[in-house]
């Protein structure tokens, strides 16, 4: 296919241009209302302060596409983590072309240079991405590189102005023997570091499929890592922690994100509760007191959303309890970088280095 009209190049965002910084936001923006065209665009200025964050102990790589008048109108980004060795091969990347301007090779050629540009991270580098069924030709361009499905996964939503406040109200009175619970807005005090990693473990139980994923191991590191992301993009992070009052571990947790910038949605992150804690309500207490909270404070926000993995019925179960209803289903696929290389025809260039 001809893409003489395309420039693909390697770019670090940190030494774009306004401009030019300007010009991926906007494509950025274009591809989050193509997933949600019923919602107020993305704003550019979350858009660009994720663009100029510096997530630490973060190797990163992007490749973008620009047409003769300058838009860019294809971005792959991605990156693997630095200090968590339990998933050091995995690469976890984004690939973006404008609906206008695909079926002419534009992804390939893009994922081409990426692929070459994320040579040497990892002898057995292993790139994870998603797609979902409101934009379908995510799944058609993976199937083609010959990705594999690994997980299948569904964006459940919880519309706030639906929400029975005096039953959320009763769940959050549950408050199991045994247990407190530690409220923890934007950094995690020392003393409560250890739970909180405890406490992290449950998440371990959730269903991986057929991913080649390994346990994820919480370190102090990584939660102040997260945190000081957190800060650079204005995101304000709350966290629950569950405390066994007998022994002081973590028992469980649930934390939330909300950008101001786009206040209409607040996305749940994790919750989990560890084994040996399971069975006493626990799960339920905390995000109903989680969903109580942000009904007082947050009252701008209309949505939450949340990933699951479809065969993850203990928590499934419990967001339905709360409201949630199935927005959109997903997919998180693979491709070791052996099979990518293939795909996109750098198998004897790279035998010839």
């Amino acid at each position: 296919m001809d893409l003489s009209p395309y420039t693909i190049d390697r770019v670090d965002p940190h030494a774009l241009s306004d401009a030019e910084l300007d010009a991926v936001a906007r494509l950025l923006q274009a591809m989050g209302a193509e997933l949600l065209p019923e919602e107020p665009p993305r704003p550019l200025e979350a858009i660009l302060a994720r663009l100029r964050s510096n997530a630490p102990n973060q190797w990163n790589a992007r490749v973008r596409a620009r047409a003769t008048n300058g838009d860019v109108v294809g971005y792959v980004s991605g990156g693997r983590s630095l200090n968590e060795p339990e998933n050091a091969h995995i690469l976890w990347c984004e690939v973006q072309v404008h609906p206008a301007h695909r079926r002419k090779g534009l992804a390939t050629a893009l994922f081409r240079e990426f692929v070459q540009a994320c040579e040497g991270q990892h002898p057995e580098l292993l790139f994870m991405g998603m797609t979902n069924d409101r934009v379908p030709s995510g799944e058609g361009f993976l199937q083609r590189l010959g990705a594999q499905p690994g997980l299948p996964m569904k964006t459940n939503q919880l519309d706030l102005a639906e929400v029975d406040r005096a039953q959320v109200a009763d769940w959050a009175r549950l408050a199991p023997a045994g247990y407190r619970l530690e409220r923890i807005d934007g950094a995690v005090p020392p003393a409560l570091v250890a739970p909180y990693i405890q406490a992290s473990d449950g998440i371990n139980d959730m269903p991986k499929g057929d991913l080649k994923m390994a346990d994820w191991k919480l370190t102090e590191e990584q939660v102040r890592d997260r945190e000081s992301w957190f800060t650079q993009v204005g995101i304000e992070w709350w966290l629950l922690l569950a405390v066994h009052e007998a022994t002081g571990a973590g028992a469980g947790f649930t934390d939330v994100t909300y950008d101001p910038k786009q206040p209409w949605v607040i996305w749940q992150q994790g919750t989990g509760v560890t084994r040996e804690h399971r069975g006493n309500k626990l799960g339920l207490w905390m995000k109903a007191v989680m969903l109580d909270r942000i009904l007082r404070e947050r009252p701008l926000a209309k949505y939450i959303r949340t990933g699951n993995a479809n065969t993850n019925a203990q928590m499934l179960g419990i967001n339905t309890q709360l409201g949630f209803k199935v927005a959109w289903q997903s997919m998180l696929w693979q491709l070791p970088i052996a099979q990518a290389r293939t795909a996109v025809g750098l198998t004897e260039a790279t035998a010839a280095r």
